[in-house]
């Protein structure tokens, strides 16, 4: 009997997802009724409803990832509160920072902070302009357009693993996907006004 209630509800979920598809309501990179599933049952255990998965939980070339809005709920959902204290700030080559450059000092590196609150622990993160140039992502389009946002969405990832990875599942931010994956370009992605990455066009 329990079988066949179980096969009941799975034929009930395909036809729901198919649906959705057919309504072409959904983002594009959820093509087909089995990659819904695997997303709806990840954002299930991540606590997401399932719309909401279809937005946050993100597939890039067969491997899930979260978006930053999803870091960002699962820190808060799990306790973790964090304040960005620096974002995008200039550096300069006499230790001093400022939101704007300044023509007549030289810069020397690029910096965001953010501090993250779990408890009575506090974790500051820092992520910065020099650190993406050693990991040779500073040559890509989306940092050449967006540091600030980049910068940012990396700093969050950084501070989301090493003070709430618990809440991740051990999935890595779309942004880090999206730059270490080969054969993908600007074009492949839509990313919304703050910057970040919101949907796969093609995968």
């Amino acid at each position: 009997m329990t079988d066949i209630v179980n096969m009941e509800t799975q034929e009930v979920q395909e036809d729901f997802l198919s649906k959705l598809i057919e309504s072409k309501q959904l983002p594009s990179h959820v093509k087909n009724v089995e990659q819904a599933f695997t997303i709806a049952q990840m954002g299930k255990e991540l606590g997401f409803a399932p719309m909401q998965s279809f937005h946050y939980v993100i597939p890039i070339q067969g491997k899930l990832s979260l978006s930053s809005k999803a870091i960002g709920a699962l820190l808060r959902k799990g306790g973790v509160e964090f304040v960005t204290t620096e974002d995008g700030v200039y550096v300069y080559d006499d230790g001093t920072t400022s939101e704007i450059k300044l023509s007549d000092k030289q810069v020397v590196d690029i910096r965001t902070t953010i501090i993250f609150y779990r408890g009575d622990k506090e974790e500051k993160c820092t992520f910065t302009w020099n650190e993406a140039k050693a990991m040779k992502l500073t040559t890509k389009d989306n940092w050449t357009r967006m540091p600030k946002q980049m910068l940012w969405a990396r700093c969050l990832s950084k501070g989301a693993n090493r003070i709430g990875a618990d809440h991740l599942l051990g999935l890595y931010s779309v942004d880090e996907m999206f730059d270490h994956t080969n054969g993908m370009t600007e074009s492949d992605v839509v990313r919304n006004e703050d910057g970040q990455i919101i949907e796969i066009k093609s995968n």
